[in-house]
């Protein structure tokens, strides 16, 4: 199953630069760093949909760094159990019968077993992947749906501003079937549409 995911991720990027789609300028680039701003990235590829996020932990958690207590530890477990429940965030057209598959979260500063989804939480360790003093940390995350009737696939609503009150706007690009497009999201404005 993993082969698969793995797979299907790769095809739907080959997909994406096929289009001419470059993943757009995000947080990994240097001094593109900016609070309140995330950038999402959704791909369709026959009736696979994967939506990556990449945003600054500080409009996710509130802080950017390693959990400095348990306070913190809670709020970073929570943030991820958010995560994990992706079809509440992302709301695909309900014709097009789209389940969530997978969902992965990753951060340099945040230890996988804190990221894990709750029934994951004891398997893996909860010590932080790097050093967090003076970083701009980010987390990314990476959803694969899949969809029974995806010709019925015309959009998603992002639900993650009503979730994560430290975003104030989301950069997002679309490749598929119709070609590419881009919008930039908002508390008042949260459809994706193609």
């Amino acid at each position: 199953m993993k082969q698969l995911l793995r797979f299907m991720g790769s095809a739907v990027m080959a997909v994406m630069l096929s289009l001419g789609v470059m993943p757009l300028a995000g947080a990994h680039e240097p001094g593109a760093h900016v609070h309140g701003l995330a950038t999402l990235e959704v791909a369709i590829d026959g009736a696979a949909v994967q939506i990556s996020l990449d945003s600054p932990l500080d409009n996710l958690l509130g802080f950017e760094h390693a959990p400095r207590n348990e306070k913190e530890r809670q709020s970073v477990k929570a943030m991820a159990l958010k995560l994990h429940q992706a079809d509440t965030l992302f709301v695909l057209t309900p014709a097009a019968q789209c389940r969530l598959e997978s969902a992965r979260l990753e951060s340099a500063v945040l230890a996988p077993g804190l990221l894990a989804p709750a029934s994951d939480s004891g398997k893996s360790s909860d010590t932080p992947r790097a050093d967090s003093s003076d970083v701009h940390a980010e987390l990314a995350a990476t959803w694969h749906f899949q969809c029974a009737v995806p010709q019925a696939l015309q959009g998603v609503e992002v639900r993650l501003f009503q979730q994560f009150s430290g975003l104030k706007r989301i950069d997002a690009a679309v490749a598929g079937p119709k070609g590419q497009s881009s919008a930039k999201l908002s508390p008042k404005s949260t459809r994706l549409k193609w």
